[in-house]
């Protein structure tokens, strides 16, 4: 048999199906009939179907309109065509199609994308062969005008035409008739942005998979995805942290909401849990409710990718497991420390610093952290050391003019540095010289160096701080 004559059977089979449709549609009551436009099975007049048919293994995408612009009963059948070369022909030629275009390409490509990624994971190899069947009827963009996708797996003419329509008519029937009371609002708890920690955490222990089907297939910690388990309120706004790790804060400011969670992160940090700095790039908006909530995700964010891959599989996603009760901890503090600027800048830039690391920057990184040492450290160390020697402001001023080279040297000398602290500070300003003056690559051990020598200055910092504070804690 020919694709042509292949195509002009399903084409008979859709005229069969949307007439015998319209026979059982007059059937029924008045009231019934009403309701068919908000179904996703309303093959009444005009009726325009767009099908994409894949083989090997065999499925279709139906799309189903109603486009005054267009005549009743217009059927375009792309394919059928092998799935492997599935993409590159629905870009080329079925996303030309002029019903596509004045359907909404846009809401159309999206629904497409979806469709595809479920019919992959549907066709897991290692799971049981699937048996045909109707299904993923969804509503495609706006409500105006009518576009609804069907999944069909298998193909439709194996399916009796008169048992599509008695189901179609069926689910018709059992459609509320009356205009279904206002659903209560539900209570908002969070509207805001949100990401997910990476590297990825889970709050409290782990579930572990019980079988080796669940480690391969069916992880039972699916049914934890998402699920709050901290929710607290963070500079008088709401934060919420999941079980999976996922965070979100009440701030409509997509910046802010950034500062906001780094601040947090880098408390994490602090506390030795290994987190990265939260880029612009990875926040989403998010709103949640009692119940449940929606989120979105950046299509470029590499941390997106990489829990839309793994996230809900254990092994392949390694986790480090936080207590809600550290994590709690980390908050509280992070909101203690940050309300002193000075803090805040020091642990955001040992969180950029230490992101930078992590992910093989070594030139950024070892810049931030000379930031640190330079215009922190040894800055104060410099003003204290001079503060003591004279108060006439005439000399304070000539000897803060002073290089990093004799700040340093005259630290050591006085004994306000350690030999080795000096040596290691020394070693570390080379580096940075290399980096900016002759664009050279420090090497991960100095990088490494530096940023434990900022970590102590800054636990330093942060205990002088508290001690200020500890009348109030």
């Amino acid at each position: 048999m020919t694709e042509r004559s292949t195509r002009e059977n399903l084409r008979e089979w859709l005229r069969e199906l949307i007439s015998l449709f319209r026979e059982e549609l007059e059937k029924l009551s008045p009231e019934e009939q009403k309701v068919v436009s908000s179904t996703l099975e309303d093959l009444s007049e005009p009726c325009q179907i767009l099908v994409i048919w894949a083989k090997k293994p065999e499925f279709q995408i139906v799309l189903i309109t109603h486009l005054e612009g267009l005549k009743d009963r217009i059927i375009e059948i792309y394919g059928p065509i092998e799935s492997s070369k599935l993409i590159e022909y629905i870009e080329n030629k079925v996303l030309k199609s002029r019903l596509i275009k004045l359907a909404g390409r846009d809401h159309i490509e999206n629904f497409l994308a979806s469709a595809l990624r479920q019919i992959q994971r549907l066709y897991d190899p290692l799971r049981e062969p699937l048996k045909p069947f109707i299904d993923g009827k969804s509503r495609i963009g706006p409500s105006l005008p009518y576009v609804v996708g069907w999944i069909v797996i298998g193909n439709l003419q194996n399916f009796s035409v008169e048992k599509v329509v008695n189901n179609i008519i069926q689910s018709i029937k059992s459609h509320p008739k009356k205009p279904s009371p206002p659903p209560k609002k539900e209570k908002s708890i969070l509207e805001g942005f949100g990401t997910y920690v990476y590297p990825p955490i889970w709050v409290g222990e782990a579930p572990k998979p019980r079988s080796f089907r669940e480690k391969v297939i069916d992880p039972s910690f699916r049914i934890y995805k998402m699920k709050r388990v901290i929710t607290e309120t963070y500079k008088n706004r709401p934060l919420v942290v999941s079980k999976d790790g996922y965070i979100a804060i009440g701030e409509n400011n997509k910046w802010k909401a950034q500062e906001l969670l780094n601040e947090i992160m880098s408390v994490l940090l602090l506390r030795g849990i290994p987190v990265n700095m939260i880029r612009e790039i990875d926040l989403g908006e998010v709103k949640l409710t009692e119940t449940g909530g929606t989120f979105t995700w950046s299509p470029v964010s590499s941390r997106a990718l990489l829990y839309d891959l793994f996230a809900d599989h254990l092994v392949l996603m390694r986790r480090v497991s936080i207590s809600e009760e550290n994590i709690r901890k980390a908050i509280k503090l992070a909101e203690l420390l940050t309300s002193n600027d000075r803090i805040k800048t020091l642990l955001l830039l040992y969180l950029e610093a230490y992101t930078h690391f992590q992910n093989t920057e070594y030139k950024q990184s070892l810049i931030i952290g000379w930031v640190i040492l330079e215009d922190f450290y040894i800055k104060d160390l410099w003003t204290s050391h001079i503060s003591k020697i004279t108060s006439d402001k005439h000399r304070l001023s000539k000897l803060e003019s002073w290089t990093i080279d004799q700040r340093l040297e005259t630290l050591n000398i006085s004994h306000v540095l350690t030999d080795k602290e000096f040596a290691l500070l020394m070693s570390i300003k080379g580096a940075r010289n290399e980096v900016v003056h002759e664009g050279g690559t420090p090497s991960r051990e100095i990088v490494e160096e530096c940023l434990k020598f900022v970590s102590r200055v800054i636990q330093e910092y942060i205990g002088k701080y508290i001690g200020t504070k500890f009348s109030e804690l």
